[in-house]
């Protein structure tokens, strides 16, 4: 292949890097931490949805549950921390790699990169979606209204027993706004943006031969903005992980936004937009040696 060849698109020399870097993804010995994070999201989250449907003998809605643990702070702070770990050993650097980049050029090579972290991240969110509803759906129903439980579950019972409160995990400024359907299509464009997010700029640290530091600054980064928000302070709106949760758009109970959940996505893909391009104009000059820099076992 000629020089100038190796500078044009080659769209199924991108999806190649994508689909390997997937499938090792997949595969990866770290993916059982996700299982594990599970087992406290279903005692923080999902077990009182269910309590308070069996006690009320009313079904929950399937996206309920889904809903409630992409906007629980706990909960988007503890599946961050996850798929950063998930994404530390990528990009990966081995004699397979090394061919494609030799191959197609380092241009294709990073937006191969680019389009794995945004198929991983998608596929992390929709993994979320699933696991949760999953746990209840012996007792849901499919329809987009919200349920008896997450509307008049508190009116009925309160904290009666020391139980936990629905407007806890689906508070009054998600159910009073839309339906559960847009809810959740809101909550999980919003989240997935953010990984994605985070994927491009630890790829740019690991470009510059920071894969630790990156990783070290971006679990970091989730400190002062989550201190913001339980502030309920405005300066939160200057960290993403607020922008990255559906509930702190809306006000309690007016139809009005704290931060309108379009102009995040408008934020999220503009700065998207900007470090991709940034990634494609710089890895030209980049040395492999520090693409494989700590990178982890």
């Amino acid at each position: 292949m000629s020089r100038g060849n190796r500078r044009e698109i080659n769209v199924r020399g991108i999806l190649l890097v994508a689909g390997s870097e997937f499938v090792r993804w997949l595969v990866n010995p770290k993916m059982f931490v996700f299982a594990i994070i599970f087992l406290p999201l279903r005692d923080l989250i999902v077990l009182p949805m269910m309590q308070a449907s069996e006690k009320m003998g009313s079904p929950l809605g399937i996206l309920e549950s889904s809903i409630a643990t992409m906007n629980s702070l706990l909960g988007v702070i503890l599946l961050t921390l996850t798929y950063l770990l998930l994404i530390s050993s990528f990009p990966t650097v081995d004699g397979n790699v090394l061919f494609y980049i030799a191959r197609m050029g380092r241009r294709n090579w990073i937006l191969g990169e680019m389009l794995f972290h945004v198929i991983s991240a998608v596929a992390y969110s929709l993994l979320i979606t699933v696991v949760s509803a999953a746990q209840i759906a012996a007792q849901s129903f499919w329809a987009n209204g919200w349920s008896l439980v997450v509307t008049d579950y508190d009116r009925m019972f309160g904290q009666e027993g020391g139980g936990e409160t629905m407007r806890g995990l689906i508070p009054p400024n998600l159910y009073f706004q839309m339906a559960p359907v847009k809810a959740y299509l809101l909550s999980f464009g919003l989240l997935t943006l953010f990984f994605i997010l985070l994927g491009l700029i630890f790829l740019a640290g690991v470009l510059c031969g920071k894969r630790v530091l990156c990783f070290l600054l971006q679990v970091v980064h989730l400190i002062p903005g989550c201190g913001m928000i339980m502030l309920n302070s405005s300066g939160m709106w200057g960290f993403p992980l607020a922008h990255a949760m559906l509930l702190f758009h809306f006000q309690e109970y007016m139809r009005e936004y704290e931060c309108s959940p379009w102009l995040s996505i408008v934020l999220f893909s503009s700065v998207l937009a900007v470090v991709g391009f940034g990634l494609y104009r710089t890895v030209k000059g980049v040395s492999l040696d520090l693409i494989g820099e700590g990178v982890a076992s």
